[in-house]
């Protein structure tokens, strides 16, 4: 029987580099993979509010010079359509500098699919609240997942 390729598969993939980029503080690649359009927007877990891809490339590069993390998702949620595709994941942002604290976040990521290929259009951020992330800790500690 033929395998056939899932159109989404893609827009994970889009996701996954996202998650490299930042890890390796590596702006252009992070850049690469968002819409050419000023429409992009991204509001940070710290309150930022970005708009427009030359806003979203100094955010980032400041981001890069103050404090680099990587991004663990913990549980990722995903609604998708033909030509759009939201993941709302909950993800461990852990400091590089293993003496600063880890912060849980609810992040939502909309990927739009155009010319042939899925691109970052908006990136919304939020800390999880403390109660909220103990939860999903003790969960997570006890082999439950997200979805117990």
């Amino acid at each position: 029987m033929p395998r056939f390729a899932r159109i989404f598969d893609a827009a994970a993939d889009v996701l996954n580099a996202y998650y490299q980029a930042i890890a390796d503080a590596n702006l252009d690649h992070a850049m690469s993979l968002w819409i050419d359009e000023e429409s992009a927007s991204y509001i940070c877990a710290d309150g930022a509010h970005m708009h427009g891809l030359s806003e979203i490339r100094d955010g980032l590069a400041k981001q890069f010079t103050v404090s680099r993390v990587t991004i663990e998702p913990v549980d990722i949620r995903v609604h998708d359509s033909l030509s759009t595709v939201a993941y709302t994941v909950a993800e461990a942002h852990r400091p590089i500098d293993q003496s600063e604290r880890a912060m849980m976040v609810f992040s939502t990521y909309v990927l739009i699919h155009e010319r042939g290929e899925w691109r970052i259009a908006h990136i919304h951020a939020t800390p999880m609240p403390d109660r909220t992330a103990s939860q999903f800790a003790t969960k997570m500690r006890h082999g439950q997942g997200s979805l117990h």
